[in-house]
Order: C-alpha cells, then structure tokens, then sequence
C-alpha cells in the first residue's frame, strides 16, 4: 500500500501514554509526511514489571511499521535488534497522486465555450 518517498498523512495521532516515554517525535494528524522505510515490527505491546522492579516487554503483535522523513526516534530499548522506533501503517492515508489532481481539474472544465441556457427574465416579455 505504501512505498519508499510517498507522501501520507496521518489521520490517527491518538498514542497510549507509555508512547511518550519512548518516542522523540510523533506525528500529529492532518500534518503530511514522507515514507523514508517500511519494515516488519512490533506494536501493542504488553510489558510486565519483573523482581527487580524493571519494565520489560512481554509480547506484542506483528505490524508493518513506517519511518517518516521529517521524524526520527531512538531505537527500540525493547528489541534485541537495533531498530529505530516506526509508526503503524494504518495510521496514514496515502495523499493523492498529483496526477489524479490534475486530471479532476480537466473534468472540471468540460463543456467550457459551451453556452448553457438560462431563462429568460420576466421583464423582458
């Protein structure tokens, strides 16, 4: 659905608030962005405190997560792979291709020299 140098917008910026310990930068909605990565990653995390009163990650759900060009974050503290922090996919919508704009302004001049018919006033009779 998404691929590299895309520009998306995002239409969910609503983050449970463990996100702001963690990220740096997030998006917020309406704002456009560009994909600079799409990759495999984790979200909805459960996280468990252990013995020793540390917060470590218990399990999570398989996501396809988007690195944004205008936002860096820090990588994951919880992944044993050095990876910087995404976003899921379904928080953006792709914005619509230039071409697509261009074509609806076309339509939008169909029938221009064209004269309508418009009634004629009552005055005149």
């Amino acid at each position: 659905m998404f691929k590299t140098g895309q520009q998306v917008v995002c239409i969910n910026d609503q983050f449970d608030p463990w996100v702001f310990d963690l990220y740096k930068s997030l998006p917020k909605k309406d704002e456009i962005y560009t994909v600079r990565a799409i990759r495999a990653g984790r979200s909805n995390p459960q996280f468990v405190v252990n013995d020793d009163a540390e917060i470590k990650l218990a399990g999570a759900e398989f996501d396809i997560l988007l690195l944004l060009k205008e936002l860096n974050n820090p990588d994951d503290p919880h992944s044993s792979v050095k990876q910087e922090l995404g976003f899921k996919s379904e928080r953006f919508a792709p914005l619509l291709e230039e071409t697509e704009e261009v074509e609806e302004e076309e339509l939008v001049g169909v029938g221009k020299g064209e004269k309508s018919w418009e009634p004629e006033p009552a005055w005149s009779k």
